[in-house]
């Protein structure tokens, strides 16, 4: 089994801190890690945060605090080395987690080109600067027309696939990270992602995040979205989006039962 997304960054960068997350994706009979970090702790990646850093107060200082501890990326880029001359008793790949908005692509790419990574994966954190799933920037879904985020989001969503500088998307269903599920039929705009995932070569995540870290209900992708990308073969790849070891490999096999049920709904 596959965990295909998981941070290192709460720790220091060494053999021993790995080994933690290891130990338990063992124990959970995970056999293969796509460790990756936020572009947000890095120095170089400064650029992709100036419009979320404008729009209000606390947004502002969040990420100045992330800032100022503030890693080069070269300190990655060299553990990665480290770790990869490491024997595990597991599979592991090495990435980055981009927070996408289509303003940065060009930096985006700069990145992906001066770095050696295994994968970039892109996500969506943002909707016009607003960082919509922090914990103390909780919002009501009474307070928003939900159709016309959504419509946004899945805008944003195919913008991301399109550019075609990443691996894979992450965690497709995150705005709805405080119980605010989608209201209309999305069937056709799913088709659509799907379509444009398989035209660029990407997977998509099938993430316990929410669930670990929001305690939402609803575990992955909603049925018609996860439908449309078996219907559309996109590689889904289970994800728990960890940040600390105990979180390795969490639903991963329960999440592996749902994509078989509803493959086998296709056939």
């Amino acid at each position: 089994m596959l965990d295909a997304h998981v941070h290192l960054e709460k720790g220091d960068y060494t053999v021993e801190w790995v080994e933690q997350f290891i130990a338990y994706a063992v124990k959970r009979n995970i056999d293969e890690i796509f460790f990756l970090e936020h572009t947000h702790i890095f120095k170089e990646c400064s650029s992709l945060y100036n419009e979320m850093s404008a729009l209000n107060e606390y947004q502002k200082n969040w990420y100045q605090k992330k800032w100022e501890q503030a890693r080069p990326l070269q300190e990655y880029i060299d553990y990665i080395e480290k770790l990869k001359q490491t024997e595990f008793p597991i599979r592991l790949k090495f990435g980055l987690e981009v927070c996408y908005s289509p303003e940065h692509e060009i930096d985006i790419a700069k990145i992906k080109q001066m770095y050696p990574f295994d994968f970039l994966v892109g996500s969506i954190h943002f909707i016009d600067g607003w960082a919509f799933s922090h914990l103390k920037q909780r919002w009501d879904k009474n307070e928003y027309d939900i159709d016309e985020l959504y419509d946004k989001y899945y805008a944003r969503m195919l913008s991301l696939i399109q550019c075609g500088l990443f691996s894979g998307l992450a965690h497709p269903q995150s705005i709805q990270c405080f119980g605010a599920y989608p209201q209309k039929d999305y069937r056709h705009t799913y088709l659509q992602l799907a379509q444009a995932l398989c035209s660029k070569c990407m997977y998509i995540e099938e993430s316990s995040g929410l669930a670990i870290n929001y305690g939402d209900k609803q575990l992955g992708m909603n049925p018609d979205m996860l439908e449309c990308m078996i219907k559309c073969n996109v590689p889904v790849l289970t994800a728990s989006d960890a940040h600390v070891p105990q979180n390795v490999g969490l639903y991963i096999k329960e999440m592996n039962s749902i994509i078989k049920s509803a493959d086998s709904r296709r056939s």
